[in-house]
């Protein structure tokens, strides 16, 4: 609606031109009406007007005064004069002060006054649109400056520039962080898959929308800086402002409103562009001993790696430890065998400074020569259930934190040992063993269950009952290990594409192949395969 303000300090006239012409029907919407120019700008004061029909002699002020005051206030306010033959002078005077038209009162025609009013509306139509268009071209640009920008602080933090390649594009650019003085932190949201798999949001993209918006408000509260995505759930910020009580309060607003926590790892501080590379790096490596320290930690550069003797030493008790483990297993000690996991971990915890990935290899080396005594006992880790509905070299490459690792891993181990006692020589009922024989000659097929228990002749929920019952796992568990250990074969075969290794272990659909194949191996098809071949 096109608002309209009536400013005459007669009644007769005001009366007049709210009731003789239909408003309302071409989209105009009377809002208020005034006897004098003062009264007109407390109404404008409180309302938006986009014409104002006025006088031009009122007492007290009047309407050449108003339109001028109009006018520096409100330019977009359009000023249609009302006025009497003798008013010329005033007129031509009211025009140059920016009023749009004007009507005589004595000899008005409602339907040439309301065609005036309709060609102002248009107008006014179309310089909102144009306004509205020059918004959004605006914002557009804005928005492209700030991901130009973005993106070019993440290949600076994140990739090793040469001085040419810096200089040419940084030239233009304004940054807002003191370049001879500076730090990175380098933050990241703890538990970032199970965060997603909350579904408290309604895309990942509005989690880190979420997310980055509140650093960025809390780091400008602090001082000044630039807040960069690097990648999904981590966030570089670089600043001259960065301090533990900026970092905590970080935590604590996204702890209350967000319900998610956050860690830092934090660099020395360093100056000038070509140096954003190793603060980043200093910043990685610090945030990486979020492994042993534990989510919600903020860690600052300065600590060092321990040195070759140390990693000497580390060796050889892993060495020592598979070894002792292995006697272990193949003895079926299981409380003992809890007992030496749970001694590993100690180790890790008060070395105070561990390489993830070392920790995760050495872990990883212990699963296999587990899964080779279970092989010989006719049975593997593949076959066993999921414990707490997760597999163990997917918390061992996944895992957040020694923590969770240590937690889940040594609470699996009561459960696997003693299933792998139990299960071995076992012999299972035959209704039970034509199941298995169903399942290790037809997984390559769309098989199910409700066609399994068919087959053996028994209804769908009492072999699901019977069948767990008997192996302690579940049919469509035990089933889709059976698949996975077969693709594990052939991924080791760069001659079979993913899609073909889907199809021949029973997966239409290779995404949904994926999904089951990290579920357990903790990785996806394609990155199981590099590290098979060592590419």
């Amino acid at each position: 609606m096109t608002n309209i303000l009536i400013v005459d300090d007669e009644i007769l006239v005001r009366l007049s031109l709210k009731t003789l012409i239909p408003w309302t029907e071409h989209g105009f919407r009377i809002v208020g009406e005034a006897q004098s120019g003062e009264e007109a700008l407390a109404i404008l004061e409180r309302l938006a007007c986009h014409i104002v029909l006025t006088d031009i002699r009122m007492p007290d002020m009047d309407g050449l005064e108003l339109i001028s005051r109009i006018r520096q206030q409100w330019p977009q306010t359009r000023c249609l004069i009302l006025s009497n033959h003798n008013d010329f002078e005033y007129v031509q005077q009211a025009l140059r002060l920016g009023a749009v038209d004007y009507s005589l009162k004595l000899a008005w025609v409602p339907e040439e006054l309301l065609e005036k009013c309709v060609r102002l509306q248009e107008e006014i139509r179309q310089e909102e649109l144009l306004l509205a268009e020059q918004h959004r071209t605006a914002f557009r640009m804005d928005r492209l400056d700030r991901e130009s920008k973005a993106a070019l602080l993440r290949n600076l933090l994140t990739k090793h520039t040469s001085k040419v390649e810096l200089d040419s594009a940084t030239a233009d650019v304004a940054f807002e962080f003191d370049i001879d003085r500076y730090c990175v932190a380098l933050i990241g949201i703890d538990r970032y898959e199970r965060v997603l798999e909350e579904n408290r949001f309604e895309s990942e993209q509005l989690l880190s929308y979420t997310v980055a918006n509140v650093l960025d408000e809390i780091m400008r509260k602090h001082g000044t800086g630039e807040l960069v995505e690097i990648s999904s759930g981590y966030f570089a910020l670089i600043s001259s402002d960065i301090s533990p009580n900026l970092l905590q309060q970080m935590q604590e607003v996204t702890g209350t409103f967000i319900k998610i926590s956050i860690s830092a790892g934090i660099s020395q501080t360093h100056n000038g562009l070509g140096s954003l590379y190793p603060a980043y790096s200093e910043a990685r490596s610090a945030l990486q001993q979020r492994f042993l320290r534990g989510s919600g930690a903020l860690i600052f550069a300065g600590g060092q790696p321990p040195p070759p003797a140390a990693e000497e030493t580390a060796r050889s008790s892993e060495t020592a430890d598979a070894a002792a483990w292995l006697k272990l297993l193949e003895t079926k000690q299981d409380d003992a065998i809890v007992t030496e996991a749970e001694r590993w971990f100690e180790r890790w915890t008060a070395s105070g400074y561990v390489q993830p990935e070392v920790v995760r290899d050495e872990l990883l080396h212990l699963l296999y020569v587990f899964n080779n005594v279970l092989e010989r006992a006719g049975t593997n880790l593949y076959a066993m259930p999921a414990y707490e509905g997760r597999y163990p070299f997917e918390v061992v490459r996944n895992g957040e934190t020694l923590s969770e690792i240590r937690v889940w891993l040594t609470g699996w181990l009561k459960q696997s040992t003693a299933y792998a006692r139990d299960a071995a020589g076992v012999k299972y009922r035959p209704e039970i063993q034509h199941v298995l024989e169903i399942i290790r000659n037809e997984y390559h097929t769309p098989l199910k269950v409700s066609e399994i228990a068919k087959r053996v002749g028994f209804a769908e929920n009492y072999l699901s009952v019977l069948f767990r019952k008997e192996t302690g796992s579940k049919i469509v568990d035990y089933l889709t290990n059976v698949r996975m250990e077969k693709a594990r074969e052939l991924l080791k075969d760069p001659a079979y594409k993913i899609y073909e290794i889907s199809e021949m272990v029973g997966y239409g659909d290779p995404n949904h192949f994926s999904k089951y194949f990290k579920k357990i191996e903790g990785m996806f098809p394609a990155e199981f395969r590099k590290l098979c071949l060592g590419k």
